[in-house]
């Protein structure tokens, strides 16, 4: 059952991404499963208020993987995002631990070798399940801890053991923790980003509404209590969105002003241990 609560959206979330136009293999990965890049109007708003929304949210992930001297990283829940290629062939010298379950590890590796991209030394795919500690990677070094769209999928306890497991690694290793799921409760048609009501459907169904957190304050306090500290908060690049000009082009004043008014849903924090 986790596996399809994780992987329901993917196709959404892949042309959403490939749409961005600059995260590495995007299109490419759009691509083999045969996912067509909607032909957005020039003035749906909603449509590239999403894309600029997941282009934000994967950049912030880049933007600690480049101040990062971690000589492993090891990504949670990867999906089907090839962050982990792409990292691992600019940094020869370190090491990246692609992971998600299996299936989607399986996949994946097919996925590489049809599109006939060589997996370098460097980069591992392993099977993790973020709910068993037994599954945990062994490596002898500093961890970067990278992770977007996992902790939404699961409530309190479920987020407090994936915490539990997360914190015994560093403990053991060294490092740190970099999360992109720090959203706080909203709803997704507030600025007409969900205009079939297809992400509110998914998200009822499957309870990521009660997940989100009450507020930033009540989510820091969550990770404090189990034993971290945010070390960083994600200071947004918007010069460094190319989508952001396409969603400028299609809102107007009105939905503008909404998007303001809304304020941040979503934050991405380094944490360490306290």
């Amino acid at each position: 059952m986790r596996l399809k609560k994780v992987t329901d959206t993917a196709s959404a979330l892949l042309a959403f991404k490939a749409a961005s136009g600059s995260i590495p293999f995007a299109e490419e990965v759009a691509a083999y499963f045969g996912i067509e890049i909607p032909a957005a109007p020039q003035q749906d708003f909603g449509f590239w208020a999403s894309v600029v929304h997941f282009e934000m949210r994967y950049r912030s992930l880049d933007y600690f993987l480049e101040k990062t001297s971690a000589p492993t990283v090891l990504e949670l829940s990867a999906g089907f995002s090839l962050r982990g290629l792409d990292y691992a062939r600019k940094h020869p010298d370190a090491s990246y631990i692609d992971t998600d379950l299996p299936a989607i590890i399986s996949q994946k590796s097919d996925m590489l070798s049809t599109m006939q991209q060589a997996v370098p030394q460097n980069l591992q795919l392993q099977p993790l399940d973020v709910l068993h500690a037994e599954s945990n990677p062994e490596t002898s070094s500093d961890l970067a801890i990278i992770n977007e769209g996992l902790l939404l999928y699961f409530d309190d306890e479920d987020k407090k053991q994936i915490l539990q497991h997360i914190r015994r690694l560093l403990e053991r290793q060294g490092g740190t923790w970099t999360t992109a799921d720090i959203y706080i409760r909203h709803e997704t048609h507030a600025v007409g980003s969900d205009r079939d009501g297809q992400w509110n459907d998914f998200f009822r169904k499957n309870n990521v509404h009660a997940n989100y957190f009450e507020s930033f304050d009540q989510a820091e306090q969550f990770f404090y209590d189990q034993g971290f500290r945010v070390l960083e908060k994600y200071p947004p690049e918007f010069d460094k969105y190319s989508s952001l000009h396409k969603l400028l082009a299609a809102a107007t004043g009105e939905q503008l002003e909404l998007l303001k008014s809304r304020g941040k849903v979503q934050e991405t924090w380094q944490l360490g241990l306290r």
